[in-house]
């Protein structure tokens, strides 16, 4: 197992609708580009990014992307571990991982053989996730699964499946007519609880898929601006580049309550507060508001002075 600290990468796709004529189907069966993103969740920033026309697999190339992200990280040593949906979830994707000693949580397809075992389970083999206010109740379980693979071979890995359950208190319907839903997730990942395990999986919704609303709603994410492949890619790009900035800023500079802030509030709390724009003798000044100068400006810069000087 590599030492080090842990590096935690959140993969996945957005779909962005679209009505250019160029843009092709997506699997919703709309109009879409796909924004795929690598967040690394303990500091928020968004590591890798690729544009991608609305028909591509989510799944092409997710070696590719998470190996170009790990290139991308500080030097040092690095303990690796990757959440995703089941775009990721293909023996070889999760094979090369695991062959890398990086651990995973891996949303996994309800193929027919892989629901057939979960509903096989004894009442016993569940256990209580936790009772949510609707009276939802969402149990657990391990699944003694193993997935038929193309090629088998004896030194063959095996990875543990997890499977969720989500019923009624009262035995009623969820809209669809049914009265229990499953779910489950792939893992490399023995020694956890598999409640925690769940958890932490689902966890990447406050991560990358927070990135993703961010880009989208203080951003300008939402609208591609060019019917050319190479321009759009290059304006996803460029809000990715002004989401980490924005990222940076709030952690090395600005004071705690903002660490935490979206763009359109920095834009009402700081930016616009900061001072006034004035012209005089033939130039143009900044008057800074002397509160903001007081309460923001100074101590950001000396917090940035600070780690100036801690990285030589």
């Amino acid at each position: 197992m590599n030492s080090g600290s842990v590096v935690t990468l959140d993969v996945d796709t957005q779909l962005v609708e679209t009505y250019k004529a160029e843009a092709q189907y997506c699997y919703e069966h709309y109009k879409a580009y796909q924004a795929m993103k690598v967040v690394w969740a303990e500091t928020m920033l968004v590591v890798n990014d690729e544009f991608r026309d609305g028909n591509v697999s989510a799944g092409k190339d997710i070696k590719r992307i998470v190996d170009e992200s790990v290139d991308m990280l500080p030097p040092g040593e690095w303990r690796i571990r990757i959440r995703s949906d089941s775009a990721a979830y293909e023996t070889d994707t999760l094979d090369y991982w695991d062959g890398k000693h990086w651990e995973f949580a891996v949303s996994a397809d309800m193929f027919p053989q892989l629901k057939k075992e979960i509903e096989r389970l004894p009442e016993n083999a569940w256990r209580l996730w936790k009772i949510e206010d609707k009276g939802i109740i969402r149990e657990w379980a391990d699944v003694p699964f193993v997935p038929h693979r193309k090629y088998e071979k004896k030194d063959s890995p095996l990875y543990r499946y997890v499977a969720l359950r989500v019923r009624q208190r009262q035995g009623e319907l969820f809209h669809d007519g049914t009265s229990i839903r499953h779910y489950a997730i792939v893992t490399n990942r023995w020694e956890m609880d598999g409640a925690a395990l769940i958890e932490w999986q689902r966890a990447k919704a406050g991560t990358v898929e927070q990135a993703h609303h961010i880009l989208v709603s203080d951003l300008a994410s939402a609208v591609f601006p060019s019917y050319r492949h190479g321009a759009n890619a290059a304006w996803l790009r460029l809000q990715v580049i002004t989401y980490n900035l924005l990222e940076l800023l709030k952690k090395a500079a600005l004071p705690e309550e903002y660490h935490k802030a979206h763009p359109k509030r920095l834009r009402f709390a700081v930016f616009t507060v900061i001072g006034k724009v004035v012209s005089h003798a033939g130039q143009t000044l900044l008057r800074i508001a002397s509160e903001i100068l007081a309460a923001i400006i100074a101590p950001g810069r000396r917090k940035i002075m600070t780690l100036s000087l801690n990285c030589g």
